[in-house]
């Protein structure tokens, strides 16, 4: 047969030898794997990467906007200031006899939620960034390792089972759907506070959002809990990828 051919069978006693076919079968087999996997994990880490470069920047606009009703207000401020420097270059108008203090705009508890929750979902976004580029530095690191000489097959089984062994370990899977589940987090966290945001400008656009809203919770949640009742559902979350791996 073509194994037999690509894997010649071992001489009798010589079965468990460095070069036997045992361990020749297993670097090959599991090299395949291992390529699947890391392509899989850094497939995911780099569409993580490019959400939350994009969320973040979305996010950071919205910030700065929402940002600015816990500020002072130097509107009053400067128009007082300028007074005074015409009126000290026109000598016939009396200047001010001193400035007032900084006028900080009244916040309202909306307000501090809409801060709260865009700073908050930034925050995530940003971390969840970071660990998706030191994780992805994990995997080239691993590759790295398996792709160095050995002096014989059984080596090379034993080593990448010690390396592979430690992916598991360190539960570098569980870490990667963490931070899809950190993202997702973010996004609804975004969305909350654009509600937030809205109902101040416009109830009836604040209510559309609402329902879009409400529907993508809905079918995140329902996509994520379905295979618990069903075992042919096709769909899963990274929520329900974490659970399952906890």
């Amino acid at each position: 047969t073509d194994f037999d051919k690509k894997y010649p069978p071992d001489r009798h006693g010589e079965e468990a030898q460095p070069n036997a076919r045992v361990w020749r079968v297993y670097r090959d087999r599991v090299k395949n794997l291992d390529d699947d996997l890391i392509q899989g994990w850094n497939s995911t880490l780099d569409v993580l990467l490019i959400f939350a470069g994009l969320f973040s920047a979305v996010a950071t606009a919205f910030i700065i906007e929402a940002a600015k009703k816990l500020q002072h207000d130097y509107t009053e401020y400067t128009a007082i200031g300028v007074f005074a420097v015409l009126a000290t270059l026109n000598s016939t108008v009396p200047p001010p006899a001193s400035l007032p203090d900084f006028v900080r705009v009244p916040t309202t508890t909306r307000s501090r939620w809409i801060n709260g929750l865009w700073f908050t979902s930034l925050t995530f976004a940003l971390i969840d960034a970071l660990i998706a580029i030191l994780v992805k530095q994990w995997l080239v690191e691993y590759a790295s390792r398996m792709r160095q000489p050995a002096a014989d097959a059984k080596r090379w089984a034993w080593r990448h089972f010690a390396f592979r062994e430690g992916l598991s370990k360190w539960h570098v899977g569980l870490i990667i759907s963490s931070l899809a589940v950190l993202l997702h987090v973010a996004l609804f966290l975004f969305l909350f506070g654009l509600l937030a945001f809205l109902f101040d400008l416009d109830h009836s656009i604040c209510a559309a959002c609402a329902i879009f809203t409400g529907f993508t919770a809905s079918f995140y949640l329902a996509a994520t809990l379905a295979p618990l009742w069903y075992g042919d559902c096709p769909s899963i979350t990274p929520l329900l990828t974490h659970a399952r791996g906890v």
